[in-house]
């Protein structure tokens, strides 16, 4: 049974998931063959899931009698990028990023010095001693999921690619965009000819994307929404996430109003608490009462970036009580 599925005409999805360690996690690659072909995303850096996604080119370019050579992440997530170099490795491909991905994902360190957080919404800085011992937490945890999800910087040589390249493939010829929000070093690849954008993970068909700091933006993420259903001809969003999105301007709609929605609220829940004010805490644990501390500190990324938002924009104030930021209206 091939690893692949045909998305449509000259447009494969490889499925690969990540098993061991953790929680079960699954992405959508997105094989474009060609003279030369694109891998759009480049998944997992464990073993087995490289090892999956090889099988699965060599296979296709069997079944097609044309190649894909080109790996593009769609941004500086570990999920995205971590397969890069060892595909390259044990297959003929070059790496292709842009100048914005470049310093995020070609060391460890760099990666997780850019998202490491530079301020909370939820806590302020506490003593060096307090802050050493949750920084050496901290480490010891993402050396554990770095492990167990295959987390790979791209140390490899790499070709330069800008927002407005085209990539032709045999499915027509696909221009890059800009798509920031989600992450600042986000793109996406649009075929005007088909009406098609692989749109990474600004747009989920199940769920919404997540949103948090330090290098989520809610007003750049919400323009990428905008920019994405006013595209002309689209009838079809692959997302690195889930099902097809088949329905993309209503989709798109539901999104932007859900994001207006969410901000209203928090900006209204402030408002209410009066000069009291509330914690942020206290927002995430209204939203998210029952779910698992390990899930919950993901989810409530973007009460954080809003919250952070709404504090840049003057419409909120925060004080610092028994180690917690409560936040005032203005």
């Amino acid at each position: 049974m091939a690893g692949y599925e045909k998305m449509a005409p000259g447009v494969f999805r490889i499925r690969q998931e990540v098993r061991k360690g953790w929680v079960p996690f699954a992405m959508n690659l997105y094989a474009l063959p060609g003279t030369d072909g694109l891998l759009f995303d480049a998944g997992s850096g464990t073993k087995g899931a490289v090892a999956h996604v090889a099988r699965c080119l060599k296979d296709l370019e069997r079944e097609t009698g044309s190649r894909v050579r080109q790996i593009l992440p769609s941004h500086a997530h570990w999920d995205h990028f971590s397969g890069a170099s060892a595909l390259a490795d044990k297959r003929p491909m070059r790496v292709l990023l842009t100048e914005a991905m470049v310093p995020l994902v070609r060391t460890r360190a760099c990666y997780r010095a850019a998202y490491r957080e530079g301020t909370s919404a939820l806590r302020p800085r506490a003593g060096a001693l307090n802050e050493a011992c949750r920084a050496l937490g901290g480490r010891l945890i993402d050396e554990a999921f770095s492990l167990s999800m295959g987390i790979r910087a791209v140390t490899g040589p790499f070709s330069p690619l800008a927002v407005g390249d085209h990539l032709a493939t045999d499915a027509g010829t696909w221009e890059v965009l800009a798509g920031p929000g989600h992450c600042d070093a986000h793109i996406m690849l649009w075929n005007a000819e088909t009406g098609i954008l692989l749109g990474g993970d600004n747009v989920l068909s199940h769920i919404t994307t997540w949103l948090g700091p330090p290098r989520s933006d809610l007003i750049a993420y919400q323009k990428t929404l905008e920019t994405i259903r006013e595209l002309p001809g689209l009838r079809l969003i692959l997302p690195a996430h889930g099902r097809p999105v088949t329905d993309p301007v209503k989709r798109t709609t539901q999104l932007i109003a859900h994001r207006k929605k969410r901000l209203t609220e928090i900006r209204e829940k402030v408002e209410a608490a009066g000069p009291r004010g509330l914690t942020g805490r206290s927002l995430v644990r209204h939203y998210y009462p029952r779910m698992a501390p390990l899930k919950r500190s993901i989810a409530q990324g973007w009460i954080e970036a809003t919250l952070l938002y709404l504090l840049q924009e003057g419409d909120v104030a925060r004080t610092a009580e028994k180690g917690l930021w409560r936040y005032h209206p203005l």
